[in-house]
């Protein structure tokens, strides 16, 4: 996978919004943060534009792919940190030239709906982070790594990633190359042109506010697809917020739901791969950024995780 070059001081971030929509100084803290880094940052066009159309987007498609466009072809910019997820990335992707990125290629930054993104780079074969949003949930205390490990992507360093043990973890060790996101957009391209190829990878997973019965239907249909059959290994990261909260009275505000995690165990069990749960990358405070594209290797004893960049 080509690696777009690592940020330097006084490099140039753009922010576009592809899906949801953000209001006025909603972004300013982390602008500021961005600033501080040493980087500029460069906003789009539109991107505090509104279109009401079933769902409150950050404006109309073309002006959603107005901005994403521009900031692709732009070889002044060295990054695009999307500021939100949400939905809407699906509705630019097929219309989106590349032709300019390949030129000059810049590191695409987002987790949730941006995995949309993530994994049409993984097909044009280029790496990208899958990290933090610029703007935070609501009601959410972020560890520092969060935006840390970001930025430490950009410049070129490695963060330490904090996985811990865990009784239901597959034991075993693998290398392949990262890929992944929110497990609904992943479920959703399937039979797509920008469906997950499996071949010698490592997938990441994590979703939230979803029913525990579509996690099993999300799963069952990756296994149907000869999706999971062909993995090397399996990162299950943040389930939080799951099913409804009269239901699930004790765990909706967890980050690792557990019923969410017997569903994905069930299907992951008998695929003789290494299997990690609890890993801090999803809809929560703690969500480290990852390189999607770059081969790592994937270590699991009883007692320790430990993934590395190769």
């Amino acid at each position: 996978m080509i690696q777009p070059k690592f940020l330097q001081q006084g490099d140039t971030i753009a922010i576009v919004a592809p899906s949801k929509r953000i209001l006025p100084n909603e972004l300013d803290q982390e602008i500021t943060m961005i600033k501080d880094w040493g980087f500029k940052v460069l906003v789009g066009k539109n991107i505090y534009a509104q279109h009401q159309f079933g769902y409150a987007y950050a404006g109309t498609t073309q002006q959603r792919l107005h901005d994403f466009q521009e900031a692709l072809d732009n070889p002044n910019i060295q990054a695009i940190w999307c500021a939100r997820g949400g939905y809407g990335a699906i509705q630019l992707i097929d219309s989106l030239d590349f032709s300019r990125f390949a030129q000059s290629p810049k590191w695409i930054i987002g987790y949730s709906d941006i995995t949309v993104f993530h994994t049409k780079l993984q097909q044009l074969g280029y790496q990208s982070i899958h990290g933090m949003v610029v703007k935070k949930l609501a009601h959410t205390l972020y560890h520092p790594s969060t935006y840390e490990s970001v930025r430490q992507l950009l410049i070129g360093e490695n963060p330490t990633y904090p996985l811990l043990a865990h009784p239901i973890n597959i034991t075993g060790e693998t290398t392949g190359i990262l890929l992944g996101g929110n497990l609904s957009i992943l479920y959703s391209l399937l039979g797509s042109e920008t469906s997950i190829n499996p071949e010698n990878k490592i997938l990441l997973i994590e979703d939230w506010y979803e029913n525990w019965y579509h996690i099993d239907r999300m799963m069952m249909s990756l296994q149907r697809a000869g999706i999971l059959q062909k993995l090397r290994g399996i990162l299950v990261g943040n389930f939080t917020r799951m099913d409804v909260e009269e239901e699930n009275t004790t765990d909706f505000e967890k980050a690792f739901d557990p019923m969410s995690l017997q569903i994905i165990h069930q299907y992951v069990k008998d695929l003789q791969i290494p299997v990690a749960f609890h890993v801090p990358a999803g809809h929560t405070g703690h969500n480290m950024a990852m390189r999607f594209g770059a081969k790592v290797e994937l270590k699991i004893q009883s007692n320790s995780v430990n993934l590395t960049y190769i």
